[in-house]
């Protein structure tokens, strides 16, 4: 058992809970492994542990098939929290806001007003963003209003929102051996190959799961760096086919938890939002 505890925001691990159970729903066709929930209670929170090993190049490509699977078990909308939780949520320490159906036109208009704009007064009053910089994130998000950036979800994906983790970095990402993993439904992490497993799987964990593009994980895998990331992305377009431009997005995905991390640890997390906002401008 790994039990995670959270005094100081203890309606946190609740959500937690939900988000894990929300994407472990797509393990049973196929989706990526999720640390399975043994229990929730005030504050505490309690999974299964999993025990840590090298990534491989051939379990990096079927992770990358799995997610795929994962992010086609589709939400309903933008913005789509898990399960029956109502209010907003947490991504770490910061505030991750939940929209209502209907509230947004676009992808775009989300991403601008719920993903980047909530965050920006506050990195802007700890130094993390320059004044100047300000201008370049605003005109970011009037393009993302306008739908400059907006692009289809991938192939398998029919709902109009995928069911993202929402929080992918490489650190919530844990390679684990296959065959400890026998709390998994059969056919997880395989995508919709009919090939065994590779030895090494990836398992999801600490997710800020919601309804929003695929596009956003895929990118987040780059932000701390992922080795083998080039082998997640061929695993992940083998399964399914992503929208012509896609490589050009990452920057723009990223913008979300670059400025989540502006606003709760400063330093150099702002110039990089400068930078990579720059990029579409």
């Amino acid at each position: 058992m790994f039990v995670k505890t959270d005094s100081a925001n203890p309606t946190s691990v609740e959500l937690e809970a939900l988000g894990l159970q929300w994407l472990a729903e797509g393990m049973g066709a196929g989706g990526a492994h999720v640390v399975p929930v043994e229990g929730v209670k005030r504050g505490e929170l309690s999974t299964r542990a999993v025990q840590g090993v090298p990534v491989s190049e051939e379990a990096a490509f079927q992770f990358g098939r799995a997610l795929a699977l994962t992010h086609a078990t589709g939400a309903e909308f933008h913005g789509q929290a898990p399960g029956p939780w109502e209010g907003d949520g947490w991504m770490g320490a910061a505030r991750l806001i939940f929209a209502r159906e209907g509230e947004h036109d676009s992808w775009g208009e989300f991403f601008a007003e719920e993903r980047i704009l909530p965050h920006l007064p506050a990195a802007v009053d700890s130094g993390a963003i320059p004044r100047g910089g300000v201008r370049v994130v605003e005109r970011v998000c009037e393009r993302l209003r306008d739908g400059d950036f907006d692009a289809p979800q991938p192939e398998l994906v029919e709902a109009p929102a995928s069911r993202i983790h929402g929080d992918l970095w490489s650190g919530n990402v844990i390679w684990a051996r296959a065959s400890e993993l026998d709390w998994a439904p059969p056919r997880a992490g395989f995508g919709t190959s009919e090939e065994e497993l590779p030895e090494v799987v990836g398992v999801l964990i600490d997710p800020a799961a919601s309804g929003g593009h695929a596009e956003k994980d895929l990118a987040d895998l780059g932000v701390f760096g992922q080795r083998y990331l080039e082998e997640i992305y061929a695993g992940y377009e083998a399964e399914s086919k992503l929208e012509p431009g896609w490589q050009e997005r990452i920057s723009l995905h990223q913008l979300h938890i670059l400025m989540v991390h502006a606003e709760l640890f400063g330093g150099h997390y702002g110039n990089e939002v400068v930078l990579a906002s720059k990029k579409y401008v």
